[in-house]
């Protein structure tokens, strides 16, 4: 499982890295489509394993 863990954040670290040089000023307009895809599939894997855990956890 580790092995998949490290994959996993080396992709995204890969693939947000590049993105976060094409934005010349601090705004989501200016950004790489990339990163915001990445930035919303981490947003929704953390909610649904928050759920899923606190669930887990007192049923």
């Amino acid at each position: 499982m580790n092995k998949w863990m490290a994959a996993l954040m080396t992709a995204a670290v890969l693939a947000v890295w590049p993105a976060t040089a094409h934005a010349s000023v601090n705004a989501w307009n200016d950004a790489e489509p990339l990163l915001l895809v990445v930035l919303t599939i981490f947003s929704i894997v953390s909610i649904m394993a928050f759920i899923f855990f606190m669930v887990r956890d007192n049923g």
